[in-house]
């Protein structure tokens, strides 16, 4: 027979077991929003700096212009696939859905834009190496 001290320790017990359990829900859910958060705020950023190039005109006298824009965008990447290679954005849907614009942007500002030295003295270490996972 059960007394009501030992039934009211089950209850208690329970009641902490589903305490647990949504406390456990919370914390995932609230790392993936952290994650999410980290991506669009530099996807905004990018998306900023993808504007802020596209207003300066294709004249040679602008390549100043265009070099820093590019170099802040490679920053934003850069930082970017730092956060995905040392696991701090780890939401599988969420870095499959970033690798291709990733990869897109590595090509573009890399390969067909930047100077050979500085293709020779890679600078965006995290990027090169994201970049390399993704194509393998």
């Amino acid at each position: 027979m059960v007394t009501s001290a030992e039934y009211i320790q089950i209850v208690a017990s329970g009641i902490y077991g589903a305490a647990l359990f949504f406390t456990i829900m919370t914390f995932q859910r609230s790392k993936r929003l952290d994650q999410i958060s980290l991506a669009t705020d530099v996807m905004n950023e990018l998306r900023d700096l993808d504007r802020e190039l596209a207003k300066i005109p294709s004249e040679s006298q602008n390549d100043d212009a265009k070099s820093e824009v590019r170099s802040r965008m490679l920053n934003s990447i850069d930082w970017l696939s730092f956060l995905i290679n040392e696991k701090m954005v780890t939401d599988k849907r969420l870095v499959g859905r970033m690798k291709p614009i990733i990869a897109k942007y590595y090509e573009d500002l890399i390969e067909n834009n930047a100077p050979l030295d500085e293709k020779k003295v890679m600078a965006y270490q995290d990027l090169e190496k994201l970049y390399r996972k993704i194509k393998k």
